[in-house]
């Protein structure tokens, strides 16, 4: 029984030894032999690994400094000593990282990961790459390498590896701007946005091809999601320099000028683009553009822009309001034939009536849907506010009667009613007195 437990031990540790060959690492292109390496182009990844395993095999065979004898050729006292586990366990030692330079051993390796990312065996890929890494003096040049394992653990879904990888990649080869490119649009998606800034700003200063606009927009989203409204701005605007009619940015460049950084001129010129650009459709924004259009203007005392501003928005308030009521009309309609189709099914069995009864009940809940979001869209547009507003730039043009009559409008969506009302009292009285 303790020969057969020796025997056991001693064929573990021969796997132990011979663990290189089936796990192999990865290496690049250094000086790669004709046969494993005109495979791997030709897209054979099969016949180039029997062919680079097999020159694996020979080399790691060769290597016996690190092996053990196998304990049958041990007398057995002497098999006894060797195979105290917590004297092995005591007395082991751990190899260092690299263990010599062989390029044409790395080369192997770096082939067999990428014949094994091709076959996605990522274990078995990234075993290569490391393995790789072992027999060779890291270099500028072996960026290559630390990008394919970057790819290796992206396909993976390891992102914290995927991005580290990558970094390595960059610190090797300040050169290579695809690199901070990259990176950039990976940790951008994250809450790392700084980082994210970092590489594309240094992508986009260093690169020698034109850069897409794409960038521009998402360093200004990034700058916006970290408070910093000057740089978005900027960012916007070199956006806008090739896509002038995106409305969309327009009104956001508008908006983020207005609101955050108070360059009234550019939140003017931005607006007045988005009222060119956005579709018609597009109610809500529409008339946020007038309101702020407005805004500006009141605070700049010019009434008469303010009041014909309001009255815009106002108008595609009333189309909004419109649509929340033919909305709801249908899904009154809706409910009316849900009720007859009930009751039917209740008095008789009818298939056919019954997948109509399920069809109009989903047609139901997503128009119901739709009218909820109208319906918070609408509270955002300050329809109040806006009438209030509208009062008092008539009240300042002397336009009394008039102001009344929105003074009375803002009551009615309940916005300052209590200093509506004495507005109006002030006013009547004003009216009445002729001063």
């Amino acid at each position: 029984m303790i020969q057969r437990i020796l025997y056991m031990f001693a064929f573990c540790v021969v796997c132990m030894a011979l663990t290189p060959l089936f796990f192999p690492a990865p290496a690049y292109s250094q000086k790669a032999p004709d046969e494993y390496k005109s495979l791997y182009d030709s897209g054979n990844c099969p016949k180039a690994l029997e062919a680079i395993n097999k020159k694996l095999e020979d080399f790691y065979t060769a290597r016996v400094d690190n092996k053990r004898v196998p304990i049958r050729f041990i007398t057995m006292k002497e098999a006894a000593k060797r195979a105290d586990l917590k004297e092995l366990f005591r007395n082991r030692k751990a190899e260092s990282f690299f263990i010599e330079e062989n390029p044409e051993i790395s080369s192997l390796h770096v082939y067999a990961a990428r014949c094994y990312f091709k076959l996605s065996n990522l274990d078995y890929s990234l075993n290569h790459y490391v393995q790789a890494l072992r027999f060779k003096k890291v270099e500028k040049k072996d960026d290559v390498i630390y990008y394919e394992m970057a790819q290796v653990y992206k396909k993976g879904k390891f992102f914290n590896a995927y991005v580290n990888n990558l970094e390595t990649a960059s610190s090797l080869n300040r050169d290579n701007y695809s690199y901070s490119l990259e990176l950039g649009k990976a940790l951008a998606r994250t809450d790392q946005k700084k980082r994210a800034i970092v590489h594309l700003e240094r992508y986009i200063n260093s690169a020698d091809e034109a850069v897409s606009s794409e960038l521009y927009l998402m360093l200004g989203n990034l700058y916006e999601d970290i408070a910093k409204y000057l740089e978005t701005e900027k960012y916007y605007i070199k956006y806008l320099e090739k896509k002038p009619d995106d409305g969309y940015i327009q009104f956001a460049l508008g908006y983020l000028a207005f609101m955050r950084t108070g360059n009234y001129p550019l939140a003017l010129r931005s607006f007045d683009k988005a009222l060119q650009f956005l579709p018609e459709g597009e109610k809500f924004r529409i008339s946020k553009t007038y309101e702020y259009k407005a805004d500006i203007a009141l605070q700049e005392l010019d009434f008469d822009s303010a009041v014909r501003y309001y009255s815009e928005t106002i108008t595609y308030q009333d189309k909004i309001s419109d649509e929340i009521k033919n909305k709801q009309s249908e899904i009154d309609d809706l409910s009316a034939k849900i009720r007859t189709l009930k009751s039917l099914l209740l008095r008789e069995e009818n298939f056919e009536k019954y997948e109509e009864y399920e069809n109009l009940l989903d047609k139901k809940g997503k128009k119901e849907l739709e009218l909820k979001q109208i319906r918070h869209e609408y509270t955002k547009l300050n329809a109040g506010k806006v009438r209030w507003s509208i009062a008092y730039s008539l009240e300042r043009m002397d336009k009394l009667k008039e102001a009344i009559r929105y003074y009375r409008d803002s009551i009615a969506f309940d916005y300052n009613p209590n200093q509506a009302r004495e507005k109006i009292i002030n006013l009547e009285l004003k009216i009445k007195r002729g001063y």
